[in-house]
């Protein structure tokens, strides 16, 4: 069935921008040829050994973290990845990904398509858009209040109003309706929209829906604070698998098992997960080879390539929504040519940049739309390396321009991955200057005010959907679009995706957009990332979300 049409719009307010970038940060990955699925941390049996804590039952679990945020509210302040780490740990959402619904999920990722029963035990979507949820009864947070359709109705309306995030996902991506969240009784709530996309159920994966403990955190934060803002800074009250039991800002997060979780079936067997801030990549990585941590989050390719190397750590390479890319302004008055663009695109050797940039922490790009969403590739428009086509185009045309790159995006690699690209350009004839921006807020303002000519980037959907993909950028309207490309037949194709169910006519839309892209280059794709984790050695149950996140209540240790 074809779901009614709406349009696509930008956030409405500028300072929604920041928050926004800051969303849609992801990890790095490798080569799942060189570490085979199925492995201690990816589910398979439990191995003697582990890092300090012991195992058995009641183990400890300790994550060395690229950052801690400050606030834990992350509704009035998201900080980007450190705030996904503690968020997806929390997992008090309606629905969930199920990533056991692929045969592999480390090689085949869940979409939105494989959405399962979360607080909500189920859901029915009406022909007029409005989704009917019906919560689990019994369900209590460590408080020992049940969960009430009160608790989501106060969870998801403080969301809407604090966070531009939310605001973007209900407002823009989806079309809710003003007042679109009502308590029919205790145990049912319905939403309600203008018009209905396919990402109206799963949007609510995403833990910026965390549902709260409302009577607790109303009962601590008191009148003055009726939404809860200044006690949600620094505690939680939610219905997910953990209780926290500290925090120190920008430090340390530590959280116990909530011993009445409602699908305590599925839990490991750690106990206690301590998030620590390690600043230094070097550092975090010595911690998991000395087994002072179990988890050391974002090594640098390099460190992932000695990781492999080294006894008592496990490296996972799973596949991933995200990509990273070369995106051209068409403020450049010779990117307004979709001829010049494809010239760049040919000129570009992906796979020499996979061996000698992500040092096989990564693939190829083929594809116009990231390989987890094409079902069937076999005569798909592809990507191809062609210098000498390069050259014939970009013959006599004295193309000069500068590339912006940063640590920021699409990561530490940035300054290498230019440098690549640049010496593969002055092969075909254009010239390439890297100019480095290593401030974070500097790279950001200037991204969105398109003050560059070319800029490294990354492509991370906040949701694994290929509508959110197809949205995130290449839109005309996208406000995030900054590039300014535009393409009626693209956005006409972007809403066939968004209005049509899964099945044969959707993968026909997105077939259609993926090889328009390899055509018309909105963007120069570049490699399609990977998730990569390092484990000590002992841990086991990791399963490959479309987020990229551990949920370490169902992982065990030791």
């Amino acid at each position: 069935m074809d779901l009614p049409r709406h349009r696509l719009r930008p956030l409405p307010v500028l300072t929604a921008l920041l928050a926004c970038v800051l969303l849609l940060a992801a990890c790095g990955g490798s080569d799942p040829d060189t570490e085979e699925a199925g492995t201690e941390a990816a589910g398979g049996d439990s191995a003697e050994g582990g890092a300090d804590g012991g195992g058995g039952e009641g183990a400890t679990f300790v994550y060395a973290a690229a950052g801690v945020p400050d606030t834990l509210d992350a509704w009035s302040n998201y900080q980007g990845d450190p705030t996904r780490v503690q968020m997806y740990e929390w997992n008090s959402v309606l629905v969930e990904y199920d990533p056991t619904a692929v045969d592999d999920p480390c090689t085949t990722m869940a979409t939105t398509e494989n959405v399962r029963p979360g607080l909500a035990e189920s859901w029915e979507v009406a022909e007029d858009g409005t989704i009917t949820f019906r919560l689990r009864e019994g369900v209590v947070s460590p408080y020992g209040n049940e969960l009430t359709a009160d608790d989501v109705v106060w969870s998801l309306n403080r969301a809407r109003e604090l966070s531009p995030v939310v605001q973007f996902l209900t407002d823009d991506l989806a079309n809710f309706s003003e007042d679109a969240f009502v308590a029919v009784d205790d145990h049912t709530v319905e939403v309600h929209t203008e018009q209905p996309t396919a990402l109206d159920v799963s949007v609510f994966t995403y833990p910026l829906f965390t549902i709260h403990d409302s009577t607790y955190v109303q009962e601590q934060a008191g009148e003055d604070d009726p939404q809860g803002n200044e006690w949600l800074s620094t505690n939680t009250a939610n219905f997910g698998p953990w209780v926290l039991e500290s925090f120190e800002p920008g430090q340390e997060a530590v959280y116990s098992a909530h011993p009445d979780y409602w699908n305590d079936e599925v839990r490991g067997n750690i106990s206690d997960l301590v998030i620590r801030n390690v600043d230094e990549s070097s550092t975090r990585m010595q911690l998991i080879q000395t087994g002072e941590a179990d988890y050391a989050e974002q090594p640098s390719f390099q460190e992932y390539a000695d990781l492999q190397e080294t006894g008592g750590v496990e490296v996972l390479n799973c596949i991933s929504p995200n990509r990273d890319t070369l995106m051209l302004n068409n403020a450049f008055e010779p990117f307004t040519d979709p001829e010049i663009r494809r010239a760049i695109s040919m000129a570009i050797d992906r796979e020499a940049l996979v061996q000698g940039v992500y040092l096989g922490f990564a693939e190829a790009s083929t594809t116009g739309m990231s390989r987890i969403y094409l079902e069937d590739t076999e005569g798909a428009a592809t990507f191809s390396y062609d210098p000498d086509a390069a050259r014939e185009v970009l013959e006599g045309q004295d193309l000069s321009f500068a590339i912006m790159t940063s640590p920021t995006r699409p990561g530490a690699h940035a300054e290498s991955l230019g440098v690549q690209i640049q010496s593969m350009l002055s092969d075909v004839g254009a010239n390439a200057e890297i100019d480095l921006v290593a401030g974070s807020t500097e790279f950001s303002d200037r991204y969105f005010a398109g003050e560059y000519e070319a800029v490294l980037y990354l492509e991370p959907p906040a949701l694994g959907d290929p509508y959110y993909s197809a949205n995130l950028y290449n839109t005309t309207v996208s406000f995030q679009n900054s590039f300014g490309y535009s393409n009626a037949d693209y956005d006409e194709l972007a809403l066939e995706i968004a209005h049509t169910d899964p099945g044969p006519e959707r993968q026909e839309a997105i077939r259609g957009i993926s090889d328009l892209i390899v055509e018309d280059v909105p963007q120069v794709y570049l490699v399609e990332r990977s998730y990569n984790h390092a484990f000590a050695e002992g841990i086991s149950g990791y399963l490959n979300n479309p987020h990229g996140q551990l949920l370490t209540y169902v992982m065990s240790k030791g």
